[in-house]
């Protein structure tokens, strides 16, 4: 198998600023963030530091099924704390690849510790849209 390289790096495809929540956010208040700024997950951060992130799928999994009091349940309560997490420096193919190989759509980009973006395959898409194929085939295959 042959590796492509775009020569675009993670950072210059990453969403910059992407939403952040602390840990004992309300998932009410969570929610309102993620419609309010038509995103598909949150980060949960604490004093600078990655906790976790709270996908679509985190709220229907965890919250909608085990009936969680959207109020009185928090982020923390429900977010996914394992983490895959890519490098800014990487480039966009090694990405794609990557989230393709993984069956993720969301990456945190963390220069060591500390959390620079977030790359999702709609940021690389916009920039790189061959790279679709390579990201589409794992969900064609694993659909069948």
């Amino acid at each position: 198998k042959i590796k492509m390289k775009t020569g675009i790096k993670v950072m210059d495809a990453m969403t910059k600023s992407p939403i952040v929540v602390g840990p004992e956010e309300n998932l009410l208040k969570c929610a309102a963030k993620m419609i309010k700024g038509d995103v598909g997950s949150l980060i949960v951060e604490e004093n600078g530091k990655l906790l976790g992130i709270i996908t679509e799928k985190d709220f229907v999994n965890k919250a909608i099924t085990n009936e969680l009091n959207i109020k009185k349940s928090k982020a923390k309560d429900i977010m996914s704390t394992t983490m895959l997490k890519i490098s800014p420096t990487l480039d966009l193919y090694d990405a794609i690849y990557f989230m393709s190989r993984e069956n993720v759509r969301r990456l945190p980009v963390t220069d060591g510790e500390k959390l620079v973006g977030l790359l999702t395959y709609k940021d690389v898409l916009k920039i790189q849209p061959d790279l679709y194929d390579i990201f589409i085939e794992k969900f064609r295959i694993k659909g069948r």
